[in-house]
């Protein structure tokens, strides 16, 4: 019995080590980079930053309560999280609207964080380019904050269209 409890123990702690996913074996969608919007970022980098791989194709959006369009990305649920994320191009007429918000740095020429409906956003200017990040089910600014670069750096270069 006393070997058992220990073989649980070990058991337990090196599970609470692994991944968030528990590096099950979920099926992923075999496409490295997306058409469209949903260009702005590849694969790998958008399951990083869900820390899931995705479940389904990501789906571009139109948000008019954010004054923009954008796409969505879908990961797997486990352990009671939800997996998700949203990235939307915002008009600077909406962008205004988060002044009022937690000013954040090291991204950037100006961003916000607010909490939004249903995830934590990161709201970004840079010139003329503005981008809106949300990642749920819990906040995960380094991962948001890193998006956003990846995001603009593909915008202000041209990689990818937003029309």
């Amino acid at each position: 019995m006393k070997h058992y409890l220990i073989y649980l123990l070990a058991f337990t702690v090196i599970s609470c080590g692994q991944k968030k996913d528990g590096n099950q074996n979920f099926p992923g969608i075999e496409q490295e980079t997306f058409d469209g919007i949903c260009g702005c970022v590849t694969k790998a980098e958008i399951e990083e930053a869900l820390e899931s791989k995705l479940s389904e194709i990501p789906k571009e959006v139109e948000e008019e309560y954010l004054g923009g369009r954008g796409c969505s990305f879908l990961g797997y649920e486990f352990d009671g999280e939800v997996h998700f994320g949203y990235i939307v191009f915002p008009s600077a007429e909406e962008y205004d609207k988060v002044r009022s918000a937690e000013k954040v740095n090291n991204v950037g020429e100006e961003a916000y964080v607010l909490n939004g409906p249903d995830a934590q956003q990161l709201w970004v200017r840079d010139g003329d380019y503005y981008v809106m990040i949300a990642i749920g089910d819990a906040p995960r600014p380094n991962q948001s904050k890193k998006l956003a670069t990846q995001v603009l750096t593909r915008l202000k270069t041209k990689q990818f269209e937003l029309r």
